[in-house]
């Protein structure tokens, strides 16, 4: 087992983030970092907890820092913006090996210069168990950032691409865990992916918020039931979904049967997809077609908001609420 130091940690951490940023004045070196602030910023923060928000196991450092960074930069592409910088502190056991603290790192620097985000601080302390935390500072684009509360009467519903993949990811490489080992990486690549290395739509949140059609925005992470009820809330509306229109790969029933779940469990209620979930104000849908799906053709309309409260779903001639059955932390 490699030996490692909290010093030799931040100097590896200080190494690689070297460099200069728009708007930077003064980065890892002072007690704070400091940053131009022009306008406003978006803010968002997460904890990864080992054992109960990933697993080692099963998940590879290098793709579990890509991940660490993506579900944060995923809350700055729900609300249309640009990530800019990124603080991280870790608490680390003594015993963790550096082969895999140093991955770890590799894959979250490699995220951050995919996005054009700058890692500008943070801390690191020993501790008995594995814990990530990252906060991200972004900025909105266009005419301002997009909220949850912004939904009305007469909104069409639309999420951004198939959903239930990470879910049923995640269910496959713990079953696989527990049991025989025989899971089929082939058929279920994409499913595994999305657990192991989600991506955030940050391209198409600022396409969405620039484009003037969109009233609400949030990105899928506990599930489309109860992240869609949080809009609703805010809001103050009623989603009806229709069930037929729900997107998902076609290895997801194949999954579903494997695992003896319902698809349906795993598409309105497995967290973990980070597709945006978005309303196109009333009366826009044809523009709004015309304008963003010959480019965005993953996008898919799936309801309608009305006065009311709550999420329904719709299936033939039955409807009954699904208000907050998703994910619980």
């Amino acid at each position: 087992m490699a030996v490692w130091s909290e010093r030799m940690l931040i100097e590896r951490i200080r190494q690689a983030s070297e460099g200069s940023a728009d708007g930077l004045i003064t980065s890892i070196g002072d007690d704070c970092c400091e940053v131009r602030a022009n306008g406003s910023f978006l803010l968002s923060t997460d904890s990864l907890i080992d054992s109960i928000h990933f697993n080692r196991s099963f998940h590879p450092p290098h793709l579990l820092g890509r991940k660490s960074i993506a579900v944060n930069l995923s809350d700055i592409a729900a609300m249309g913006g640009k990530p800019r910088f990124v603080l991280l502190s870790l608490n680390l056991p003594e015993d963790l090996e550096w082969e895999w603290i140093s991955a770890w790192l590799d894959g979250a620097l490699e995220i951050l210069n995919e996005y054009d985000c700058m890692l500008i601080g943070g801390d690191t302390v020993k501790s008995k168990e594995l814990g990530i935390t990252v906060t991200v500072l972004g900025e909105p684009v266009g005419e301002g950032a997009i909220y949850r509360t912004g939904a009305k009467e007469g909104d069409t519903l639309w999420v951004s691409g198939p959903l239930g993949s990470a879910g049923a990811g995640l269910a496959l490489l713990s079953n696989d865990h527990l049991q025989s080992g025989s899971l089929d990486k082939t058929l279920f690549g994409a499913l595994l992916e999305a657990h192991l290395n989600p991506v955030p739509k940050i391209a198409l949140g600022q396409k969405l918020a620039k484009s003037g059609f969109v009233s609400s925005m949030q990105d899928i992470s506990d599930g489309l039931a109860t992240d869609l009820a949080h809009t609703c809330k805010a809001s103050e509306v009623l989603a009806l979904i229709h069930a037929e229109r729900l997107p998902y790969l076609p290895e997801l029933q194949i999954a579903a049967d494997q695992l003896e779940m319902e698809i349906e469990d795993l598409i309105l209620r497995a967290g973990e997809d980070y597709q945006l979930l978005f309303t196109v104000k009333k009366g826009q849908e044809t523009l709004f077609r015309q304008s963003l799906l010959q480019t965005e053709p993953g996008i898919v309309r799936i309801g309608e908001i009305s006065s009311g409260n709550g999420v329904f779903l719709k299936k033939k001639l039955t409807i009954e609420e699904i208000s907050f059955q998703g994910y619980e932390h």
